[in-house]
């Protein structure tokens, strides 16, 4: 498994006693371009006051910067630029939110599909970044798109594709070779980061371990949807994300 197979199978490392404070936890990651921390409009925080504890623990991790990307997938989250806009604003201008140094942004990670396609057509995606686009595939059922077909109608609309946790997608999970086509398409791949603490499953840690010994994602992301994700977050191992500041990730050279 090599070197992050090997963190793995090592014991958490002890607390330090003493010495200099230690840097917050993810002060090297600096933006996190997926969670789900806009109130009320899809299955993330439910309400502001949520919104707000989640923009404080990003402080408390050392994010400076969030994208929030709420579900676009039609019906199950109909959302578009109007409902996310105005759940941005509700949560910009609630009491205290100036009072926590995190800047907020706001896009979508959108399920790709015709109305994602047809947004596309339109031009009436929001992307961040200059240009970076987050989208999913179906988690459950194998995905026969086409996606170097899919990547080029965003890349000739100067759109950046990213693909949201490649590594969830089990149906690819033996095939290995999927990630390096997808790469060749054109799409960045982002992480889960509790894909690592193996939130999800062993499968899903396994592939998650494998695309970064094989230097294939761009981007990672904490894809938080509640509280007590933070707490998986901390739960990775420290010795690991040590060699994640030493990877090369699109993340710490936003400008955003």
């Amino acid at each position: 498994m090599g070197l992050l197979g090997d963190l793995f199978r090592r014991s958490k490392t002890s607390e330090t006693s003493g010495g200099a404070p230690s840097s917050p936890l993810l002060d090297w990651m600096k933006v996190d371009i997926h969670n789900h921390i806009l109130p009320g409009i899809d299955d993330g925080s439910p309400d502001v006051e949520t919104s707000l504890q989640f923009l404080r623990k990003y402080h408390e991790l050392g994010i400076s910067t969030v994208v929030a990307t709420s579900h676009i997938r039609h019906p199950l989250f109909p959302n578009d630029k109007g409902t996310i806009r105005e759940a941005y604003e509700r949560l910009e201008s609630a009491p205290g939110r100036n009072e926590i140094p995190v800047r907020l942004l706001h896009s979508a990670e959108y399920f790709i599909d015709d109305h994602f396609l047809d947004l596309v057509m339109r031009d009436e995606v929001m992307p961040f970044g200059g240009g970076y686009v987050l989208a999913e595939l179906s988690l459950s059922n194998r995905s026969y798109l086409d996606m170097e077909q899919i990547a080029g109608q965003l890349i000739d609309r100067e759109f950046r594709p990213i693909l949201a946790h490649p590594e969830r997608y089990l149906y690819w999970s033996k095939s290995p070779e999927m990630f390096h086509r997808l790469k060749s398409y054109g799409w960045s791949l982002q992480l889960n980061l509790m894909s690592l603490a193996g939130y999800y499953g062993k499968i899903e840690q396994k592939v998650a371990t494998t695309l970064l010994q094989e230097g294939l994602i761009d981007f990672v992301g904490t894809d938080i949807h509640r509280l007590s994700h933070f707490d998986v977050v901390r739960s990775i191992d420290k010795e690991l994300l040590e060699t994640l500041k030493q990877t090369y990730l699109i993340n710490k050279l936003l400008t955003i």
